[in-house]
């Protein structure tokens, strides 16, 4: 009979936090070699997202259950610029994603302030416990926003910030929609042939519509008609845009802004800065 081979048993390598950093399988002397020479490995059966070492370099390590984080807000539908209060562990981290993302470090009675109306998604993560997720939704409100009280997280720019955005927001949907309908280089031509085929429904003549409807086999009424009035869609989707950027420009709070929007279909949202 030969020799006795051990067989591959499960280990984790670790950091020193206690992060389980991979996983694998290995003879059990090598991975006691490893650990004497170099530390940060373990025998057993471990996941990232559910376990972590315990004491990690110390002499008591072993893998534990990561706990869940369990948290309650005291509102879930907290309006703009008014505190969602929480009670976390010491340097939780804090991420936020919806209109505005954002991330913060906290712990204690954490005043969580959103100045823009939409709905978020706020994780909360304090080391070893698991991850845990709540959804908030600002409404749109009325009225001036409340101050945020001292201490506060607040994620969210200020007030310029938010109507520079809806602004360009506004401009590129309404700047999309005309390149639709038309490519750029012919927009200005566009025109052009809006006024004379506004010149032939009024009993007109015009060589330009009379030539291209023969080229079409259309009647040059008909193909006027047609003209005009896809004329008349750029000149309602101006006038729209222009209505919705200045009712963003007179907006005095988030909620004006975030409403000016909806109005037109249009949501806010700000991409993450670098």
């Amino acid at each position: 009979m030969g020799p006795y081979i051990s067989e591959p048993v499960p280990f984790v390598r670790h950091d020193e936090a206690g992060r389980i950093t991979e996983r694998g399988r290995m003879e059990m002397r090598y991975i006691v070699a490893e650990d004497a020479e170099h530390g940060g490995i373990l025998a057993g059966e471990a996941a990232e997202d559910t376990h972590h070492v315990e004491d990690p370099t110390g002499p008591a390590r072993r893998l534990r259950l990561r706990r869940a984080l369990v948290v309650a807000f005291d509102t879930r539908e907290p309006v703009p610029g008014a505190p969602a209060r929480v009670v976390l562990p010491p340097d939780t981290l804090i991420t936020v994603a919806g209109p505005v993302t954002g991330t913060a470090r906290a712990g204690g009675a954490v005043d969580l302030v959103l100045r823009v109306p939409g709905t978020y998604r706020v994780t909360m993560e304090a080391w070893p416990r698991r991850p845990v997720t709540e959804t908030l939704t600002v409404p749109v409100t009325e009225g001036p926003a409340p101050e945020a009280p001292a201490g506060a997280v607040v994620i969210g720019p200020d007030l310029e910030t938010v109507r520079a955005r809806a602004k360009e927001i506004a401009t590129f949907h309404y700047a999309a929609l005309a390149l639709i309908s038309r490519p750029a280089g012919l927009q200005a031509a566009d025109l052009l042939k809006a006024a004379e085929a506004e010149k032939v429904l009024a009993g007109g003549e015009s060589e330009w519509i009379a030539e291209e409807a023969a080229e079409r086999g259309q009647d040059p009424a008909v193909l006027a008609a047609a003209i005009v009035a896809e004329s008349t869609k750029t000149v309602d989707r101006e006038r729209e845009r222009v209505r919705v950027t200045q009712a963003v420009a007179r907006a005095t709070t988030e909620s004006e802004v975030v409403a000016a929007l909806q109005a037109a279909g249009l949501e806010f949202v700000l991409p993450p800065g670098p």
